[in-house]
């Protein structure tokens, strides 16, 4: 790719300390009033409830029948405990599997006619009212951020005065069972049946699960006063048949009722203010800038640094689901996506927590001779990651290539946005070695002198021998290998042989449509999945940075979306990605769109065939790649904002490198942008602000570089760790103030649930 460089100098930029720019000015309490989800009607479903959680426990709020309000109960880690029996795809979901719970519903004496409640996301707190032909009942619940209870007041009125609730457990069995799905086992021991008990005005409900592998308990109790009823719910679960469940409830209830309610209730919300306030961005579109700050809520309600990490539902389980397991073809990739931009690191801990845990299980998943080196996983698994890999299980599509090595993927996007050295050596380095090495176990080399690869899945697709979904992950695995020895001082005995495989490894099958499936496959048929276009998206081993990739992203995207039938909403998703990546941002803005309009339910949740929780986490991945992007050693500022959107604003969003970037675009036109370097390296920087100011909080004098190239400015400086670099076009009186902007695009727009929306959701 050509560049055309109109200029290019160094600077020496004075600035007196005490001339510093204002900080960020934002008024917190009014700008998230604006996300606050509304129901004018209550739900009946998963799909339009009230969701709440503390990223182990949850709940969602929805009306069952006529006469009954239900919240559904959810514990994460509540998991059926069985051996595991051969190396069945599904397997997993039958061992290992997610249990329902049950869930604690308010039976209404009239018959239910409306209500009007909200969810109010800054501060973590469901209430509203729901009415009937008898009265009402007005209620609050919510989760404490750390306190394992799920509270729920309710104040009746006339005949609803007297509140009565009621507990249905639900059947210990996976819900694979509840359907005719292949790979059922003909012979299905249940477990025990739960007992119901009562000790010191605590109402129990104790599950036991099989062979003496511990159980889970359910615990609430009551307390009443006049017309109003406080209901408190705790889970307690042992996975081992060494702990006591019930007494984990009860001392989960105790300590919540030790601590003076408004001392607890301010406890809870300066935990979700501060968690929100790590970063911010404010668009014009209220319908994208709210679903944006509901599904950072949705991660925080979901995991926590040191629980259970993210499957298909989080806390909030659904018995019906047919996915009761963890999936690590596409899944557990995407829940993750949106941490790193939305500096909440912490959260993806629960992941590579969960991964260096069950290490030796990602051992055992390869064939015993290769576990000296090597490590993998299946499609499905449970929390333990017992997912076997090898080239005689490929029945069902279960020999798929690759997932492990794309899981790395993002733990190493840990070390890239954190620089946390200790962990790239003790932790991510020796398993992505290990991830790679399975593939390279599974190269030959062939008359062509090229390393290949054997036949393997391509998710959602069919078998082909060099498929582009293995492929990708073998070059971003070995490229990203190669650096970490070239770059950061890594020593490997292994770096000229992953050279030499890298430079003699078969290229990319593609033909007149753009990338291949794999060798000898042509994509031909609709497919959800952009399985064969991750050298593209997430990889960034394709880009536009050279006219001929240029052609062949825009040529293989094209063909992808044109065939109808099968795309699903992670397609729309990936594809806005893609088109990001292009700096197309209209045309990622309209898939983005589509997906709001034909997939995403009323409370952001979404289906196919049962919750499946991904696809929305990675619309907020997709928003963000619009607003900045950070690959190839260089932070993109604005790279893809659609046409519409004039005034846009960011502060504190996490790059590669470990830096902090705050910029705000007017009219148009980007004002300034604010780095803070976390860790102090050399920044780079693409923007089309026209760079007249520089200056730096730390140091009196900053040497800088600035270049012009397409229309861009690129500037580079090196930073101080703690240091914040000032960039303007406005001189030093510039204030550098990060605010929301006015929403002019669905500026009434809430979230929730609205009687005009009932005819929308039945006909989806």
């Amino acid at each position: 790719m050509k560049s055309c460089f109109s200029f290019f100098f160094f600077l020496f930029v004075a600035t007196s300390l005490s001339a510093q720019p204002n900080p960020t000015s934002i008024n917190w309490p009014v700008f998230m009033a604006r996300q606050t989800l509304r129901w004018d009607t209550i739900g009946t479903s998963y799909y339009s409830g009230i969701i709440l959680g503390n990223g182990l426990m949850g709940t969602n709020i929805y009306k069952e029948d006529g006469h009954t309000i239900r919240f559904d109960i959810g514990r994460t880690d509540v998991t059926d405990q069985r051996s595991h029996q051969g190396t069945g795809l599904s397997e997993p979901l039958i061992s290992r599997p997610r249990l329902p719970i049950g869930r604690m519903t308010l039976k209404t004496v009239g018959e239910i006619t409306g209500a009007k409640m909200s969810l109010d996301i800054y501060n973590a707190i469901a209430e509203g009212t729901i009415y009937t032909t008898k009265g009402s009942l007005k209620f609050k619940s919510f989760v404490p951020a750390e306190h394992n209870v799920i509270y729920i007041s309710a104040i009746g009125s006339q005949s609803e005065k007297d509140v009565n609730w009621h507990f249905v457990a639900e059947k210990s069995q996976s819900p694979r069972m509840n359907q005719q799905n292949a790979g059922n086992p003909a012979v299905y021991p249940e477990n025990p049946a739960s007992q119901l008990s009562k000790n010191g005005g605590f109402n129990i409900c104790k599950q036991a699960l099989l062979n003496n592998r511990g159980g889970y308990a359910t615990l609430w109790r009551e307390k009443k006063v006049a017309n109003e009823s406080t209901m408190l719910i705790s889970v307690g679960y042992d996975g081992n048949g060494k702990e006591d469940e019930v007494n984990a409830a009860m001392q989960a209830i105790q300590g919540f009722t030790r601590i003076k309610y408004p001392v607890l209730l301010a406890a809870h919300q300066k935990w979700w203010h501060e968690f929100y306030q790590k970063s911010f961005i404010s668009i014009p579109d209220q319908r994208m800038e709210s679903f944006y700050w509901i599904q950072l809520y949705k991660m925080a309600s979901a995991t926590r640094e040191n629980l259970p990490m993210i499957d298909l539902m989080g806390p909030w389980f659904n018995s019906k689901t047919p996915w009761p397991g963890v999936w690590w073809n596409l899944n557990t990739q995407l829940t993750y996506s949106p941490i790193f931009t939305a500096n909440h690191l912490d959260l993806g801990k629960s992941l590579f927590n969960t991964l260096n845990k069950n290490l030796q299980n990602l051992i055992n998943n390869v064939p015993q001779e290769w576990r000296k080196d090597a490590a993998a996983i299946g499609r499905i698994s449970g929390y333990d990651l017992v997912a076997p890999l090898a080239m005689d299980q490929k029945e069902n599509g279960q020999f798929e290539l690759g997932n492990l090595t794309w899981a790395m993927f993002y733990y190493y996007q840990y070390y890239a946005y954190s620089k946390d050295r200790k962990e790239l050596q003790e932790h991510i380095y020796p398993l992505l070695k290990r991830s790679v090495n399975h593939l390279l176990y599974h190269l030959t080399k062939a008359e062509d002198g090229l390393w290949h690869l054997p036949s393997s899945f391509s998710p959602e697709y069919k078998y082909a021998e060099d498929a582009n979904y293995a492929l990708s992950s073998l070059y971003w695995g070995l490229g990203t290998l190669i650096h970490l020895n070239e770059k950061d001082g890594f020593q490997d005995p292994d770096l000229d042989k992953w050279k030499d495989v890298l430079g003699n490894l078969v290229p990319y099958p593609k033909n007149e449509t753009g990338f291949m499936i794999g060798k000898d496959l042509s994509l031909t048929s609709s497919h959800r999945h952009y399985s064969h276009l991750m050298m593209i998206y997430p990889y960034h081993l394709i880009t536009p940075l050279k006219e001929d990739n240029k052609a062949l992203i825009e040529q293989s995207l094209n063909h992808w979306l044109s065939l109808k039938g099968a795309l699903q909403g992670y397609t729309f998703t990936g594809a806005a990605s893609m088109n990001a990546l292009m700096g197309k941002g209209d045309q990622a803005y309209h898939l983005l769109n589509q997906l709001f309009d034909q997939f995403i339910q009323p409370n952001t949740l979404y289906q196919e065939s049962g919750p499946v929780i991904e696809t929305p986490l990675s619309a907020a991945t997709s928003i963000q790649e619009l607003l900045i992007q950070s690959w190839g050693n260089k932070i993109r500022v604005f790279p893809a904002l659609p046409e519409v959107w004039r005034d846009v604003s960011f502060d504190q969003l996490r790059t590669e490198g470990g830096f902090l970037v705050s910029a705000t675009k007017t009219k148009g036109e980007t004002k300034f942008i604010k780095v803070y370097s976390t860790k102090g390296d050399t920044c780079r920087l693409q923007t089309d602000l026209k760079v007249s100011y520089v200056s730096s909080d730390k140091r009196k004098n900053l040497a800088y570089a600035v270049y012009q190239n397409d229309g861009k400015t690129n500037v580079s400086f090196s930073t101080l760790a703690g240091e914040t670099i000032f960039l303007s076009d406005a001189g030093e009186q510039h204030r550098f103030k990060v605010l929301p902007v006015q929403p002019t695009i669905k500026e009434s727009w809430s979230w929730g649930l609205k009687k005009k929306f009932n005819t929308f959701i039945k006909n989806r």
